[in-house]
């Protein structure tokens, strides 16, 4: 296994003083996921002081940990000094950053992001060494952990940044400091501290204060703000921008979709060449993203028909609309996981996809609150109680305070139900299944709506 960091390189880039000499193969700042020769930074946050889990780190195999505090060292593994743990992870980040001879693809946007960076990653492993952050490690912990852990023959590195506030875009970025920006949306998400969508497009376009001149934008062309973002980009004197949507003045369009056996045939024109591919039917939304791929691969010379037959091989990301196929006693249904993250695009595009869905029997929905949706969050919940009338449904069930606004107002649905004991909705579910039911779960994270699919997983059959 190849060394990411060691004791004399730390001591020279943060001034860390060791105990003793180490090398360390990973890195990681949560002691649960400590592997064998991981450096361990023990941050302190709001909630939990990294100091306190040392012992764990040190048990799972951690070679050395990064620390601030005066601690009496107890265990065998070295003690790496520093001011603050933090500042020296930037610091780690942005040496990884400068030696580094990859080339930094950074994606931003309202919703998309995940599975826009899932599909790239893989699209370009099948041709080079990619690396990209996992899960959703896109903030300001996230970030810089990802570049500390990048392996150094990494070809394209993959990056995702996300937001809650204006300014982290700016921050982040600067870590990057892409050749590659890809937005894939702006949408109604974070109003709760940005207000508008005009503020989500200023806050998304921080990215380009932070791209390489030389290097490319790639953007959703039908998106809001997508011609404001452009004008910003041409201003600050970005050479190359391509645009990806529907839009017959897009530089990649999509022409058509079908979906025949669970796969996807899609049509697309790059830049005026004809070019078709299947994708696993995980949802038309994912289409969308796969068109950032043949703006990518324009943009990087490479050959895009091999990169189109990585796509059939793409798996949702669990949590992001992944379908999980199960049996209850002698019932065997669907359950369709878009338990992560929610917000009004994110939704609407659900409730087209599931809608669409041949199943035999009855579809379900299961819907968290949307958050992070500021003032108005009352009201767009409400509004949506008029829109999800129209998708086909024949069962819904609401978790949430928010959610139980759209409740209220759905009072023609006869077969609905309100709960905020998760617990409650799992029993319920499992009592009144049909044989060939699909149940769509939607809502933020912080509902906790994966706790019912995890109840319900628990009494049946992966089939």
């Amino acid at each position: 296994m190849s060394i990411l960091w060691n004791s004399s390189l730390l001591k020279e880039l943060v001034d860390a003083q060791s105990t003793k000499e180490w090398q360390a193969s990973g890195v990681e700042i949560d002691s649960r996921k400590i592997k064998k020769g991981d450096l361990f930074c023990a941050l302190n946050g709001a909630n939990h002081n990294g100091h306190d889990y040392i012992n764990s780190a040190a048990k799972k195999g951690a070679i050395a940990c990064l620390i601030s505090e005066n601690l009496k060292n107890n265990n065998k593994i070295a003690f790496a000094k520093v001011d603050n743990v933090l500042d020296a992870l930037d610091k780690m980040a942005k040496d990884v950053r400068k030696r580094s001879h990859a080339k930094f693809i950074a994606v931003t946007g309202s919703v998309g992001k995940t599975g826009t960076k899932d599909m790239i990653q893989l699209a370009l492993s099948k041709i080079a060494n990619t690396y990209s952050n996992e899960s959703s490690y896109n903030n300001y912990l996230g970030v810089p952990l990802s570049l500390a852990r990048l392996p150094e023959n990494t070809k394209y590195c993959i990056l995702e940044l996300g937001m809650n506030k204006k300014g982290e875009i700016r921050d982040l970025s600067r870590l990057v400091m892409p050749e590659v920006a890809i937005l894939t949306a702006i949408e109604e998400a974070h109003l709760g501290g940005l207000k508008s969508l005009k503020n989500i497009a200023d806050a998304k376009s921080e990215i380009l204060e932070n791209l390489d001149v030389n290097g490319c934008l790639i953007i959703n062309i039908d998106t809001n703000f997508s011609k404001y973002i452009i004008k910003k980009a041409k201003k600050l004197g970005i050479k190359n921008i391509i645009t990806y949507g529907k839009s017959k003045s897009s530089n990649v369009r999509l022409v058509s979709h079908s979906l025949n056996e669970n796969k996807y045939f899609v049509q697309a024109q790059c830049f005026g060449i004809k070019l078709s591919w299947f994708m696993p039917a995980v949802g038309e939304h994912w289409i969308y993203n796969s068109l950032s791929i043949l703006a990518l691969s324009s943009y990087l010379k490479i050959n895009i028909k091999k990169i189109l037959k990585g796509l059939f091989f793409f798996k949702v990301p669990s949590g992001r609309g992944n379908n999980i196929y199960l049996k209850y006693k002698n019932q065997s249904f669907l359950i369709i996981d878009d338990s992560y993250n929610s917000n009004p695009a994110s939704l609407i595009a659900s409730l087209i996809n599931f809608s669409k869905l041949k199943n035999a029997g009855r579809k379900i929905l299961v819907l968290g609150d949307m958050m992070e949706l500021g003032e108005n969050s009352t009201q767009i919940h409400k509004d949506f109680g008029v829109k999800i009338k129209n998708f086909g449904f024949n069962i819904l069930f609401t978790v949430g305070k928010n959610m139980h606004e759209l409740y209220k107002v759905t009072k023609n649905i006869e077969n609905r139900y309100h709960d905020d004991n998760l617990n409650n909705i799992s029993k319920k579910i499992l009592k009144d299944l049909e044989d060939g039911d699909a149940i769509l779960f939607k809502g933020s994270n912080s509902i906790n709506l994966k706790k019912v699919i995890h109840n319900i997983k628990k009494e049946c059959e992966e089939i």
